[in-house]
């Protein structure tokens, strides 16, 4: 038996910490990502991220009335930035959609560095 939830008029809010979760957990499920990254500005070096740390990769703001998500990644070397890339957006914007019920997303991708095959 199935059981439908019951629609409730009102509004959603979603916090950008929320959000950035939930877009850091889309991008590790994609082929070819090692992780989130950040770039420490005084030392010119990424760091790749801990999985309990991933929204530190990812930045979120609002421009021109659109959301926009900033996906900083470490990716695994030799496999196709434009796939991934292609790959990473669409599952960030399903994922954002379907448990956020935000359909108006801009998602950028920033290849911070690769990573080689151990």
């Amino acid at each position: 038996m199935i059981y439908m939830a019951k629609v409730i008029p009102g509004n959603l809010k979603v916090s950008n910490d929320c959000i950035a979760d939930l877009a850091g957990y889309a991008a590790l499920e994609c082929y070819g990502v090692v992780g989130m990254a950040v770039t420490d500005q005084e030392e010119g070096v990424t760091r790749l991220l801990p999985t309990t740390r991933l929204s530190r990769g990812v930045d979120v703001s609002a421009e021109d009335g659109h959301l926009v998500v900033d996906l900083h990644v470490v990716v695994e070397q030799g496999v196709n930035m434009s796939a991934i890339t292609s790959n990473l957006i669409s599952s960030v914007k399903f994922l954002l959609g379907r448990i956020a019920e935000l359909e108006d997303v801009d998602v950028r991708v920033h290849i911070e560095g690769m990573r080689t095959s151990r």
